[in-house]
């Protein structure tokens, strides 16, 4: 499924299952393929960028001018320390995210737990200091909060929200938003804009991933957006319309879990709208 591009120097493409043609596979599975297709597209990377690297030296001594001989030669040589140094990055992170004492694997099972049905109740996730885990990269930290912050939602545990925000708080550049960035953002505006209201921040949070958000249709960039209009704008009749665009694509949500909470948020939304209009 196509879902659009940005115009920069590299691209990347990002792969998952189709969990509604695939209801039968577990997150035991999941990891799994999930792992293999890592393998295998770090696999085919190298062999491509190998292959190139190779040509490129090879065909750089049977140039008979030094200065284009030079340039192909040095595009060869380049290649192939890109192709190295990716490799190495590529098994150095999935060595880190795949062993059993790491907050990488550690989330990872939680989402696969989520995946096969298991709800957010039951999953009795820990914050990072609880966990008390000897090493934890930033980027561990960034994919681990949107799933610990939606089960502290859901489980209603608000007074544990505050360490998990300023946790992760700590480690954000507004300088350089990641792909990682974006699921922390999300949460964060929503927690400024409903459980903890400071429009200042929420605000803040908004405008750094302002194209990610406003191109975003799915239902729980919708009800952010809603509680988002509605407490820091003042705007029941936009966080109306939101609500509704929200409740209006919750059927797109694969994973039935997530649709149950995405539908718990909304009736929030909804309740908090009815009652800001009485105010």
């Amino acid at each position: 499924e196509y879902r659009g591009h940005r115009v920069k120097l590299a691209f990347s493409g990002v792969s998952a299952i189709d969990i509604e043609n695939h209801p039968e596979i577990d997150g035991d599975k999941m990891i799994q393929k999930d792992k293999s297709h890592m393998l295998a597209t770090s696999l085919l990377t190298t062999i491509t960028g190998l292959g190139i690297s190779a040509g490129c030296i090879i065909w750089s001594f049977t140039i008979y001018y030094a200065f284009p001989a030079s340039v192909v030669f040095l595009t060869g040589f380049w290649v192939l320390l890109f192709t190295v140094g990716r490799l190495i990055l590529v098994l150095s992170t999935m060595t880190k995210i795949y062993s059993k004492n790491s907050l990488g694997s550690y989330q990872m099972r939680a989402v696969s737990l989520l995946r096969s049905g298991v709800p957010y109740e039951k999953l009795d996730l820990k914050s990072v200091r609880e966990l008390n885990l000897k090493k934890v990269w930033e980027t561990e930290r960034k994919m681990y909060f949107p799933v610990y912050f939606q089960y502290l939602d859901a489980c209603g545990f608000y007074d544990r929200m505050p360490e998990a925000v300023d946790d992760v708080e700590r480690i954000l550049n507004a300088a350089a938003v990641s792909k990682a960035d974006i699921g922390v953002y999300m949460n964060l505006i929503y927690y400024y804009s409903y459980h903890c209201p400071t429009p200042s921040a929420a605000k803040e949070y908004y405008h750094r991933i302002i194209n990610d958000v406003e191109k975003d249709t799915d239902p729980n960039t919708m009800r952010i957006r809603g509680f988002y209009e509605l407490n820091c704008f003042g705007d029941p009749v936009k966080a109306r319309e939101l609500s509704m665009k929200a409740l209006e694509g919750l059927d797109t949500v694969s994973i039935p879990v997530e649709r149950e909470y995405e539908r718990k948020c909304i009736a929030k939304l909804n309740n908090a709208i009815d009652n800001f209009n009485h105010v």
